[in-house]
């Protein structure tokens, strides 16, 4: 039987809660009709209201998990969430670096909606140097845009497009700037730099606190999209979609932040 099932690799950390992190991108993918693989960079015990630990994986294990999926999966996008640290960081960019045929879909996962720290501030400047020039597209929100371009505000036009200049001057091919945090209170917009144009992607904002995972949702939708064969503005608008209807949709469960319907 032919087998031509799109495959993305995720590389990222587990959510013992299942609304964001490696069980977000399997559902997305899923839900998507892609294949999800996986790489786990760390174990959280966590729920909706808070992360209680972090466990880190090994940088060995992590690299043999790369290689295991690469040895025996035609791999068509990656997107990489949670690294935490340097040395995280290291063991994938090393492993990542022998495939760049293949885009990686960059999401800079820094803090937690509880305020934990998920990339650890003295590993930012790694981060900078080594992640954001070998990613397709770095998909940040404004508090992880702030805290990498060093800007004090990104609420204008005129200073999301200062964002994007300094994210290029850091080597960064196409950047996602997500608008969940932007003042607007009807509508959630998005700022695409792709092509060398900027793309305004728009979406209801609705009233709910269950927003956990939708960082992590968006840029997988977006990998399974570009796995699909869909050009990256397409990619990004489809996700958006997804993003919004399972905002809309999403779950009273839990009696913090709850998770996206991913089934929606």
């Amino acid at each position: 039987m032919k087998n031509d099932i799109p495959i993305v690799l995720c590389v990222a950390g587990s959510d013992s809660g299942g609304g964001a992190g490696i069980q977000a991108d399997i559902k997305t993918l899923t839900t998507l009709k892609v294949f999800a693989t996986t790489a786990i960079t760390c174990i959280t015990a966590q729920n909706t209201r808070e992360i209680l630990s972090i466990k880190k994986v090994s940088p060995k294990i992590i690299s043999d998990q790369i290689a295991a999926v690469f040895n025996d999966f035609h791999i068509s996008a990656i997107k990489v969430g949670m690294l935490y640290d340097a040395s995280i960081m290291r063991v994938v960019s090393e492993s990542l670096i022998k495939f760049p045929e293949v885009p990686i879909i960059l999401d800079p996962v820094m803090i937690s909606k509880s305020g934990n720290y998920l990339l650890k501030p003295d590993s930012i400047k790694f981060f900078i140097k080594n992640m954001i020039p070998k990613s397709y597209l770095i998909t940040p929100n404004i508090h992880e845009a702030l805290e990498i371009t060093k800007m004090e505000r990104i609420q204008s036009k005129v200073e999301i497009e200062k964002c994007f200049n300094k994210f290029l001057g850091l080597g960064a091919s196409n950047i996602l700037i997500k608008g969940g945090h932007l003042a607007n209170k009807k509508t959630s917009t998005d700022y695409l730099y792709f092509d060398k144009k900027v793309h305004t992607i728009s979406g209801t904002r609705y009233l709910t606190k269950n927003t956990h995972g939708t960082g992590c949702t968006l840029s997988a939708a977006i990998s399974g999209n570009i796995a699909l064969g869909m050009n990256l503005l397409k990619a990004t608008k489809k996700a958006k979609d997804f993003v919004n209807k399972g905002i809309k949709e999403s779950f009273n469960i839990g009696e913090g932040h709850g998770p996206l319907n991913h089934f929606s």
